[in-house]
């Protein structure tokens, strides 16, 4: 664990992974499998309170996992710590190595930061041969708003039936990039990234880093 924080009781109640469901957890539960065997490392970017960090940690993976929310990580290092190196500070910023990790994760979190500013930073932290797994939020359209109210009576069924969980950490919201907007800065920034435009002002972007 970094020395930046210190193990401290939830100021919070904590629920636990099982009972936790949103769409962006929805949507995360499909990019694991992507993660290749022999991958060894991982960073999950704006990591919160740990969920993904340990879903990588229980795929044998070594985690380190950073978020800029010092309440938000005081609840991660209440809950099951192993496997993870917890890290307070500005991804953007933060003097982690680059070219270093086998998987980089961001969940829900390129709509907080400028998105070639994100998704370069990304860029450079996975390693050559590594994997960038992102599930993110974009604003809608009056071309996607059709469908969004379609897909707004699936949400108020899969509410009810799943529940709802959200966290506390700090966001912004609406979102500030539309799917268009984030196709273009991907496209440009990681040539031959998968993108996948998701009911619910969701996407997920997937990119595999050349080889060295």
């Amino acid at each position: 664990m970094s020395d930046e924080i210190e193990k401290a009781d939830a100021p919070k109640k904590v629920v636990d992974d099982d009972r936790r469901w949103n769409y962006s957890i929805h949507y995360q539960k499909r990019l694991v499998e992507l993660i290749p065997e022999s991958a060894k490392t991982a960073l999950d970017i704006g990591c919160g309170e740990g969920m993904f960090a340990r879903e990588l940690a229980s795929r044998r993976l070594a985690v380190t996992a950073i978020d800029a929310d010092g309440p938000t990580l005081e609840r991660a290092l209440a809950q099951d710590t192993a496997g993870i190196d917890y890290i307070g500070g500005d991804a953007l910023t933060y003097p982690l190595p680059t070219a270093s990790y086998d998987v980089v994760s961001a969940i829900s979190v390129l709509h907080n930061l400028d998105i070639v500013e994100g998704l370069t930073r990304i860029k450079e932290l996975v390693a050559p041969g590594g994997i960038v797994l992102v599930v993110g939020a974009a604003k809608g359209t009056m071309k996607t708003m059709p469908r969004e109210i379609g897909a707004s009576f699936a949400d108020k069924a899969q509410r009810l039936w799943r529940g709802w969980w959200d966290h506390d950490t700090p966001s912004v919201w609406p979102p500030p990039h539309t799917f268009d907007d984030v196709s273009e800065a991907a496209r440009a920034v990681m040539p031959g990234c998968e993108l996948k435009d998701h009911l619910l002002y969701r996407y997920t972007l997937t990119w595999t880093k050349p080889a060295a």
